[in-house]
């Protein structure tokens, strides 16, 4: 009789346990422990993407909470406390923690989809998010009130894999292809983006991309990851638009080989040179992202931490440093920087790295004349009509379906769109006027395109170099664009001058991202002091 009791009792037992695995209550997996005394209160200014998807692991957080902190961070001081100006809009509250709750629910009951999932982060505002209740404006008031149709790829691939999207970040308006002399970060929608390392906001005096401005176009995604506004963020660039504001702000960043990171759904400011990438505050944060948008690659294997055969070709920071219509010359800040450029490089050549100092580039100028070849401005002008229209069409609005449209609204609300300091729109109207034909597009980019190839494959063989190291300050950005080449950045130090961030740009041949990233990963374990938080926002959280 006790025996017969005994079964029952173990088969009644076995049966509810049945019961709550079919229903989902229980899991076979290995339970997340998410005891609330054992939560982790740690520093947004300071915790990588990294930092969060351990903590996450290990139970001491929960993608829930993740979502509350860090918009809270932005309630304190996007358009209050500091007034930084990178956000542009924010998921609606309960969405996104429903959607934050189904992840860490999944996290216990089938695993993470990837290491960013339930990870919050911020996508530039040019990228179309329309299956979430966050509008896609580029920083124009045009498309204010609009729902995109779709979804951009890079949203699809962010969310397939588990990220959660918090917030739209503010920029350049239309990706800087508005005006001449527009204030980097600035935009009719999201007001003028400043640096949370920069005391007293923008200069007047400042050129449009001067020292205290965020640098740009992805001015938003950089100040927001900085400001722990989201571990990570995500820009576009075509010529400078990502390492640039990235380097201001004391961040990692990497832009895509052109052509590889899928770019539907996006607005561009040069279609023809366009790539995305991550703003973020650890090498390893970037290879996450570059794992979701460039499927079937793994940068975590190039992540050695070594100089051990690294070979560098160095250009000199006079001859490729900003011509003074960008950011004007300024010796305080100039021999400092040059300095501890300097000082990194004999650092790298001493931990194993050859370093050729000097390397012999071709000028972007040298390079239009010796090949004969369009310019930048030539192809960026044919293409702004067709990439505007081809964006507007996503969008549900019939009285705004191309270049000519967004013009007139402009001219129509001058007030916000043109403002004093601000009136220029100066590169959309040239769109206008464009007479280059189709055929004389495509064979004018091939032909700049192999042509700037060249000259970096002259440069690199000569060196005997797997990279390309520059000035943050440079423009070698427009070569990297030109060739449809990688770029990427690394912190180094701040600026006795004004407190603003400098750092140095990293170019590789085509698809040779795993390349850059083997120097991300070596400077970072060399430079740790180049990544600090705003001091501005330290204990102000």
């Amino acid at each position: 009789m006790k025996t017969c009791t005994l079964q029952v009792i173990s088969l009644c037992v076995f049966m509810y346990w049945a019961f709550l695995r079919l229903t989902g209550l229980i899991s076979s997996r290995k339970p997340l422990h998410v005891d609330m005394s054992a939560k982790r209160n740690f520093d947004i200014l300071t915790t990588t993407a990294g930092d969060v998807r351990r903590l996450l692991e290990s139970g001491e957080t929960t993608s829930v909470d993740l979502v509350k902190k860090y918009l809270e961070q932005i309630a304190k001081h996007n358009l209050e406390g500091m007034k930084l100006n990178a956000i542009i809009a924010t998921a609606p509250v309960d969405s996104v923690l429903e959607e934050a709750q189904a992840l860490d629910k999944e996290r216990v009951d089938t695993g993470p989809r990837s290491k960013l999932h339930g990870i919050p982060i911020i996508l530039k505002d040019l990228i179309c998010t329309g299956s979430l209740e966050m509008e896609t404006t580029a920083g124009s008031l045009a498309l204010k009130g609009l729902k995109a149709s779709a979804d951009a790829t890079i949203t699809v691939l962010l969310r397939n894999a588990g990220c959660i999207v918090i917030g739209k970040s503010n920029l350049s308006e239309w990706a800087n292809s508005k005006g001449i002399n527009v204030t980097s970060g600035w935009s009719a929608v999201g007001g003028q983006t400043l640096s949370p390392y920069v005391k007293g906001g923008i200069n007047p005096k400042d050129r449009w991309m001067g020292h205290s401005t965020p640098a740009g176009s992805s001015s938003g995604s950089a100040v927001a990851a900085a400001a722990g506004f989201a571990p990570l963020c995500i820009g576009t660039e075509a010529d400078g638009s990502i390492v640039q504001p990235a380097i201001r702000a004391a961040l990692y960043s990497i832009k895509g080989t052109v052509g590889d990171v899928d770019m539907v759904g996006t607005q561009s400011g040069g279609a023809a040179f366009d790539s995305a990438g991550p703003l973020a505050k650890s090498v390893e944060d970037c290879a996450d992202v570059m794992d979701i948008l460039l499927p079937g690659r793994d940068f975590h294997t190039y992540l050695k931490k070594s100089w051990q055969g690294i070979k560098i070709a160095y250009l000199n920071y006079d001859a490729w440093q900003f011509p003074d219509s960008v950011c004007e010359k300024t010796p305080a800040f100039d021999e400092e920087h040059k300095m501890a450029m300097d000082e990194a490089m004999k650092k790298a050549e001493s931990l194993g790295a050859k370093v050729t100092l000097n390397a012999q580039l071709m000028s972007i100028s040298n390079i239009t004349q010796s090949y004969n070849t369009v310019t930048q401005g030539q192809i960026g002008r044919h293409q702004l009509a067709p990439v505007i229209k081809r964006f507007l069409a996503i969008f549900n609005e019939p009285t705004m379906r191309t270049l000519e449209d967004v013009v007139e609204f402009n001219k129509k609300h001058a007030a916000e769109e043109l403002p004093p300091d601000q009136p220029s729109q100066q590169v959309l109207e040239n769109g206008l006027t464009d007479d280059m034909t189709d055929s004389e597009y495509h064979e004018g980019l091939r032909h700049l395109r192999e042509s700037t190839r060249d000259a970096v494959e002259r440069c690199l063989e000569q060196a005997n170099a797997d990279v390309i190291m520059a000035s943050g300050e440079s423009v070698m950005t427009t070569i990297a664009a030109n060739a449809g080449y990688p770029i990427a950045s690394v912190p180094l130090g701040f600026s006795s001058y004004n407190g603003r961030p400098f750092g140095m740009e990293i170019m590789a041949r085509n698809a040779h991202e795993g390349k850059i990233f083997e120097v991300m990963s070596a400077w970072e374990a060399t430079f740790p002091e180049g990544r600090m938080p705003p001091p501005m926002l330290v204990n102000k959280e």
